[in-house]
C-alpha cells in the first residue's frame, strides 16, 4: 500500500531520530499499535497534522491498523522524496491558511477572532514546518470556535491544498 511520511531533514524520524535508508525495507518487532510501536504513515487527509521538513512517498506492508488517515504497519520503505514540499511550499501553505483566518475575521465581528487571525498571519511568515503546522492547527481551531464542527472541514481544505500543490496521489 502506498502512503506518505513526513520526516526531519535527512529522512530522520521526528520522534525516534531513526535515519531511514531510502528504498530499504524496515521492519519492527513486537505488536504494532498506534503511538506505541510500528511504522506510522499517512493518507493525504492526515498530512496537515504531521508536517515536517521532508515529505516521502512510502510503501507500507503488513498493515495492522488505520485511524484517522494514519496507517500503522510492521514494515515499510521510503520510495521517493516529494521535492515539491520545501520551505517555499511550507510558507505558501501557512500564508494560505492565514489568509483564510483573516477572511474569517473579516466576516465575524469578534475581537478574539481578529486577534487570533493577526497572530496566525505573523506565525505564517516562517518557512519552518513547525510554524506552518501551528498556523494550520490554530486556523482550524478558530474556524471551530466560530462554527463548531468546522475544525475538520478546515483540515480537509488544508489536505486538499497539499494534494493539489504537491500533486499527490490519493494514497
Amino acid at each position: 500500500m502506498l502512503a506518505y511520511k513526513f520526516t526531519r531533514r535527512g529522512a530522520r524520524s521526528p520522534f525516534t531520530g531513526f535515519e531511514w535508508p531510502v528504498g530499504e525495507w524496515i521492519e519492527v518487532d513486537g505488536e504494532v499499535g498506534l503511538c506505541e510501536n510500528g511504522i506510522h504513515a499517512c493518507r493525504v487527509d492526515a498530512l496537515p497534522r504531521w508536517l515536517d521538513d521532508e515529505l516521502w512517498r512510502v510503501e507500507v506492508d503488513d498493515v495492522a491498523d488505520e485511524r484517522d488517515g494514519v496507517v500503522i504497519a510492521a514494515r515499510a520503505r521510503l520510495l521517493e522524496r516529494i521535492d515539491a514540499w520545501n520551505e517555499q511550499a511550507s510558507r505558501e501553505l501557512g500564508r494560505a491558511s492565514a489568509a483564510r483566518a483573516l477572511e474569517l475575521a473579516d466576516r465575524v465581528p469578534d475581537p478574539l477572532v481578529r486577534a487570533r487571525a493577526t497572530m496566525i498571519a505573523a506565525i505564517a511568515e516562517s518557512p519552518n514546518p513547525s510554524a506552518t503546522a501551528l498556523t494550520l492547527y490554530t486556523t482550524a481551531l478558530t474556524y471551530d470556535d466560530v462554527d463548531p464542527g468546522n475544525y475538520y472541514e478546515e483540515r480537509r481544505w488544508q489536505a486538499e491544498w497539499l494534494r493539489e500543490r504537491l500533486h499527490l496521489d490519493d494514497a
